[in-house]
């Protein structure tokens, strides 16, 4: 998934202006994936933050390399897009919008009241003309046509009443957490929200450019632990969205999962990976590869069968695997997250 993400912009970016931050286990099964992307442009997190500091750190190093004026562009790399030639001509909608002072989000086109995802309340429309300059070049004169919309406000993930109220009225969104920005913009936003980190952004940053990753290890987690939607985009004062119906998923779950791996399929049809037999058994999504799965008169199920686990849940309450997760911390068992 990671490749596929820098697929998409790949006529629109090159490698050597991509950059990926992830976690320090991560950096080396990147560096393979991405054998293109210049290594310095890998940043590894000594521990994970949230998305804030991870946005912010990168701003800054930006601003560093490319200049204030570069166009930044947040993509989460465990997205599933379809439909990645629109994709593209949202990000240079989005690309016009953020030139034009704005910070910018990619508000998903709802397929239902999922109360799985936060919601973007639109409102009018923003009058944006293409500017025909900045870091991604002529390739911007693409995006005339594309609406851009004010942000009235972020919604929390709903409960399913509400989320069939947000459907019925119209106008919002599912918030896949992709932001563009001008990083001159982002900064400041940084600055105004978030001020204690500029020290941390600061000293990182130096050591980054200077080839000294010990000051990543050494300060990165001294950053408050925050995501990027709740210290900044919630509060900001100029938030535009464009919606986009794209083919999206956010592989969060293993209910969604099922939803991609069933793409063009009966949704009755059972997705198996490995050995299941089953009798009366519709919807179900199995992943056994070690030993056989038997079923019967099951449906919407999640059988997950690993050598030192298995989870079994309905599709519906696949999002409570972090109770799971949380149970397991409790208990110190690290070794079976």
């Amino acid at each position: 998934m990671l490749q596929e993400t820098a697929d998409r912009v790949e006529d629109l970016v090159p490698p050597n202006r991509l950059f990926v931050i992830t976690n320090a286990r991560h950096v080396a099964p990147v560096r393979e994936q991405l054998p293109e992307v210049p290594l310095e442009n890998i940043v590894g997190e000594p521990v994970g933050r949230d998305s804030a500091p991870a946005i912010g750190l990168m701003a800054a190093l930006l601003e560093r390399v490319s200049g204030p004026d570069t166009v930044m562009v947040v993509l989460p790399a465990d997205h599933v897009i379809l439909n990645a030639e629109l994709f593209r001509t949202t990000l240079l909608a989005a690309a016009d919008a953020a030139r034009a002072g704005y910070l910018v989000t990619v508000g998903i086109t709802p397929k239902g009241p999922d109360t799985g995802f936060g919601y973007i309340q639109s409102g009018a429309s923003i009058d944006i003309s293409p500017s025909g300059g900045g870091g991604w070049g002529e390739v911007i004169q693409g995006a005339s046509g594309i609406p851009v919309l004010a942000v009235k406000q972020f919604k929390e993930k709903p409960k399913k009443e509400i989320a069939e109220q947000y459907l019925a009225v119209g106008g919002y969104f599912w918030n896949a957490g992709m932001y563009i920005a001008t990083v001159s913009h982002l900064r400041d936003l940084f600055k105004m929200y978030l001020p204690q980190m500029e020290a941390g952004f600061a000293k990182i940053v130096d050591g980054l450019v200077d080839g000294n990753t010990g000051v990543m290890t050494e300060v990165f987690h001294t950053l408050d632990k925050i995501s990027f939607d709740y210290a900044i985009a919630e509060k900001a004062d100029k938030v535009a969205v464009v919606p986009a119906d794209i083919g999206w998923n956010d592989v969060g779950s293993w209910a969604r999962l099922a939803e991609v791996l069933s793409h063009g399929k009966h949704e009755t049809e059972n997705i198996v990976v490995g050995d299941h037999i089953g009798y009366d058994t519709h919807g179900a999504l199995i992943y056994s590869p070690g030993r056989l799965i038997a079923t019967i008169g099951l449906d919407d199920i999640v059988i997950i069968d690993t050598p030192d686990a298995t989870l079994i849940c309905p599709k519906s309450r696949s999002e409570d695997v972090k109770h799971i997760v949380e149970a397991l911390k409790a208990r110190g068992d690290h070794h079976l997250l």
